[in-house]
């Protein structure tokens, strides 16, 4: 099957439908047409120069940031996305693995930080000047596409964070199953409020638009108090989120006008509790579509299907664009046998496909390639129609005196409790069984608090007895990364948790 690349799709949709509006700029209020894109990332790909660079980009999602990720992808360069909060060790950790020449930054102290490195220096002031200027000045086609790389980091949550080096046919490959399977066309407006120094803003949202000749409409961060206006204002018809964001969702009020143009919203990046889906699905009367992704597919491996489909929840959905194995876990004894296991039961997740990497940068954690197949270190199950459903991370599940407990599925019957607002499950150490499980609980705000003995009962009202956890804590807040998933390793070592997630998603 032959997918367009990203050069090829830009130049189609310029030349099809040029005064199509592409790319709306919430934070600016700056707009692109088809025509003005592609004149844009040919000027920015004329600034970074026809010999490859190796290009950071500081940026939160905007304009300038989506410019900069197709201009390096078709402009035979390497991308390395940084968050612009990231402190001056984390850029030099960056700049010590890839040493960029040039940096695309908040402003020119943000550029410090990665190093003697830096040739060039180009600030968003700067970026966004220049693309008012590129956008009217029209070259003769974008040329020959030199096909350029991004390279990613994992989240880190259960080890050393690995590099992740995607091609651009990689990510043109997913963006466009993408299109498929949430049946996209032109006249769909999508809604992208999440970073752009993860994979899934970048791919989900802005090349599986423009694979389908849509408009993308970009926020820098998630704004509870502006969401459903800019669904109302600007004709949405789709939004990309987390879970973290549907469940602040929930803290709002249903606006009158619901559901409008808006069809769906897909959700990514962490696991989203089933009580939590049926809230939303019940108060906005809007499908959530549940999909499950990684950095090393290129953002998305399994998806739910749009409605009238059937989308089942509770279930990630049907493998997209890869292969899709359950397997037993690696026998270290034997790192090359992957064998399924019986129908319906639970194993690791395993893929293969265009869009999966063979190996991670400098060689990292051998062991989760297998041939073609690459184990996620995830566990699921496929039920008789094919659907995934996800059960937790092998490195997450505690072993109590060999009885095996998954966290998510303990955190899911918490959740379902009226009180708990957030729940994490992890292991504590036991000197008779080894391991013990243990909830750190957030309660709603008001509520005063719940009572340990409620939790314990409606806990043992629908788990095996092993899996009720030993204690209940309160927590102010759980640690998470910037796309919502739990830092398990974090939790509890501090009784003052870090309130950055709020802020990075315009809730505090």
């Amino acid at each position: 099957m032959h997918v367009p690349s990203i050069t090829e799709r830009l130049d189609h949709w310029a030349d099809v439908q040029p005064d199509a509006l592409f790319l709306k700029d919430l934070e600016t209020g700056d707009t692109l047409t088809y025509q003005q894109f592609r004149n844009a990332v040919h000027g920015l790909k004329h600034r970074l120069g026809d010999e490859p660079r190796t290009v950071a980009l500081a940026q939160l999602g905007s304009s300038g940031a989506a410019v900069a990720w197709i201009a390096a992808l078709t402009g035979g360069h390497l991308l390395i996305p940084c968050p612009p909060e990231a402190t001056d060790d984390e850029k030099a950790r960056l700049a010590a693995s890839y040493q960029p020449n040039i940096a695309i930054v908040p402003n020119t102290e943000a550029a410090r930080g990665f190093g003697g490195t830096i040739e060039q220096t180009i600030t968003a002031e700067e970026l966004n000047a220049s693309l008012a200027d590129w956008a009217e000045q029209t070259p003769d086609g974008m040329g020959p596409e030199a096909a350029g790389f991004v390279c990613l980091t994992t989240s880190g949550t259960t080890g050393t964070p690995k590099g992740v080096r995607l091609r651009a046919d990689q990510v043109a490959w997913t963006a466009d199953q993408i299109r498929m399977r949430h049946q996209l066309t032109q006249a769909d407006r999508g809604l992208c409020v999440l970073p752009f120094f993860h994979i899934n803003a970048p791919v989900v949202s802005l090349c599986t638009t423009l694979m389908a000749g849509g408009t993308v409409i970009v926020a820098p961060r998630f704004s509870r108090s502006r969401f459903w206006n800019w669904i109302e204002h600007e004709q949405i018809t789709w939004a990309s989120i987390v879970p973290t964001i549907l469940a602040v969702l929930l803290q709002t009020e249903r606006p009158a006008w619901l559901p409008g143009r808006l069809r769906f919203v897909r959700t990514a990046s962490a696991p989203l509790p089933l009580v939590q889906l049926k809230a939303f699905e019940k108060r906005f009367g809007i499908p959530v579509i549940e999909t499950y992704g990684l950095s090393e597919a290129a953002a998305t491996v399994a998806a739910n299907p749009v409605p009238p489909e059937i989308y089942k929840p509770g279930s990630v959905g049907l493998p997209l664009g890869v292969e899709l194995r359950v397997c037993f876990p690696l026998d270290e004894a034997q790192p090359s046998l992957l064998l399924d296991v019986p129908e319906g039961e639970e194993g690791e997740i395993c893929i293969t496909g265009p869009s999966v990497i063979a190996q991670y940068d400098n060689g990292a954690s051998a062991t989760s390639f297998c041939g073609e197949w690459f184990r996620t270190g995830d566990l699921g199950r496929l039920d008789e129609d094919g659907y995934l459903f996800i059960t937790g991370r092998m490195k997450d599940v505690i072993n109590r005196g060999g009885e095996k407990i998954a966290p998510r599925e303990v955190e899911e019957i918490l959740l379902e409790h009226p009180l708990v607002k957030d729940v994490a499950v992890v292991p504590a150490p036991d000197p008779i069984y080894g391991q013990q499980a243990i909830a750190y609980i957030v309660y709603h705000e008001n509520t005063g608090g719940g009572s340990y003995a409620g939790l314990h009962e409606h806990c043992a009202r629908k788990l095996s007895s092993y899996k009720i956890p030993s204690k209940f804590i309160t927590v102010k807040e759980l640690p998470r990364t910037r796309t919502g998933k739990i830092q398990r390793h974090l939790v509890g070592m501090s009784t003052e948790v870090p309130r950055a997630r709020n802020m990075r998603y315009g809730v505090a």
